[in-house]
C-alpha cells in the first residue's frame, strides 16, 4: 500500500498514469493532499484538513464516502452519496485493514467506502432500473395499446366508407333500376295507349310531357285507365286525394264528342290543345269544365263550356282547381 503525499501540481492524466503504474506492481495507492487538486476525483484520494492544536489528529475533509438510503427501502425513497468527515488514523486504519476501498461512482468519481455501501447503491440501482424496466414495459404496452386503438379507429374508418360506398352503390343501382322500371313502365304504358295515342291525335314522344301536365294540374297522384266506351273512347284519368287512399276518378282524356250529350256536369275534360277545346265547345250540350294542356308552353287552362257560356277562369301557372 502506497500512501502518497502529493504536494507538487500534477495533471490527472499524470494521476491516472501513476495510479495505473502502481497497479501494474500490485501496489494500491492512495493520494493525499491538503488543498483541493483537479485529479482528487479521479483516483483514490484523501484531502486532508491540518489539526487546529497541538496534539489534535489530521481530519479527511474529502474522499470518504457513505451511501445513504431511507427506510423503507423503495424508489420513492431518498438516496445518496455523501461524504464524510474522519480523523486521519481512522481512515488509514479502515483502509489497511480493509474496511473500506477505492470505488467509482456512476459519474467516475472515485472514493473510498464499506463494500456494504456499494451492495445498498447496488441494491438500490437494480431496483430502479427494475422499476425503469416496468416503467417502459408499461409506456410500450400503452403505445401499443394506442396504435392498436388508432389502428382499430382506422379500420373502422375504413370499414364505414367501404359502407358508405356501397350504400351510394346500391342507392345508385337502385335509381337506375328505378329509372331502368320507369321506362319499362313507360314503355309498356305507350304501348297499351297507343290506340287512344290514334284517337287523340297525340304523339307517343309528348305523352310524357302532357301526364305531367295532367299532374301539375291535379296536384294529386294521377293513374291511366282504359278508353272508355262509355265515355266516347276517351282515356280515364284517375287520383287519389292522399297517400294510401283509393283512386278515384278524376277525369276524360279527349272524350269523343259525339258522347258529350249526357257528359256529367262535374266530370273534367283533359285536352292537349285549342283544337280539341273548340270540337268540344261545338258539341256541348251542356255546360262543361275542360283543362286545355299545352305540352309545348306548359301552361294549363281551365275553362267552362257549354251552350251560351264564357271562359271563367285562365290560370297561366299550371295549376287549378
Amino acid at each position: 500500500m502506497a500512501l502518497e503525499a502529493q504536494l507538487s501540481p500534477m495533471t490527472p492524466q499524470d494521476a491516472r498514469m501513476r495510479t495505473d503504474r502502481y497497479a501494474a506492481d500490485d501496489v494500491a495507492v492512495c493520494w493525499i493532499s491538503m488543498e483541493k487538486r483537479p485529479w482528487e476525483r479521479g483516483v483514490p484520494s484523501l484531502r486532508l484538513a491540518p489539526p487546529r492544536n497541538r496534539g489534535d489528529a489530521w481530519t479527511v475533509r474529502y474522499g470518504m464516502a457513505r451511501y445513504t438510503w431511507a427506510a423503507p427501502h423503495t424508489v420513492k425513497t431518498k438516496a445518496a452519496w455523501t461524504h464524510i468527515s474522519c480523523s486521519l488514523d481512522d481512515a488509514i486504519r479502515w483502509i489497511l485493514h480493509g474496511r473500506v476501498h477505492a470505488d467509482t461512482g456512476p459519474d467516475g468519481t472515485v472514493w473510498w467506502t464499506a463494500r456494504s455501501y456499494v451492495h445498498l447503491a447496488i441494491a438500490r440501482a437494480r431496483l430502479e432500473a427494475d422499476a425503469e424496466a416496468v416503467h417502459q414495459a408499461a409506456a410500450t404496452e400503452q403505445r401499443r395499446q394506442a396504435a392498436q386503438q388508432r389502428a382499430g379507429a382506422t379500420e373502422q374508418a375504413r370499414l364505414a366508407a367501404e359502407q358508405r360506398r356501397l350504400a351510394a352503390e346500391d342507392r345508385r343501382l337502385a335509381i337506375e333500376e328505378q329509372a331502368l322500371e320507369e321506362q319499362r313502365a313507360e314503355q309498356e304504358e305507350q304501348e297499351r295507349l297507343a290506340a287512344f295515342f290514334e284517337h287523340a291525335g297525340i304523339k307517343a314522344a309528348l305523352w310524357p310531357a302532357f301526364m305531367q301536365l295532367v299532374r301539375s294540374a291535379s296536384g294529386k297522384a294521377v293513374t291511366c285507365g282504359e278508353q272508355s266506351p262509355a265515355h266516347g273512347n276517351g282515356l280515364l284519368l284517375y287520383s287519389r286525394p292522399r297517400k294510401g287512399a283509393a283512386f278515384q276518378l278524376a277525369g276524360v282524356a279527349c272524350p269523343d264528342p259525339s258522347a258529350l250529350a249526357w257528359w256529367p256536369a262535374d266530370l273534367t275534360i283533359l285536352v292537349p290543345g285549342r283544337d280539341w277545346l273548340l270540337r268540344i265547345e261545338k258539341a256541348a250540350q251542356s255546360p262543361l269544365k275542360v283543362a286545355v294542356l299545352d305540352p309545348v308552353t306548359k301552361n294549363c287552362t281551365y275553362e267552362r263550356v257549354g251552350p251560351r257560356t264564357t271562359t271563367l277562369t285562365r290560370n297561366p301557372s299550371g295549376s287549378g282547381g
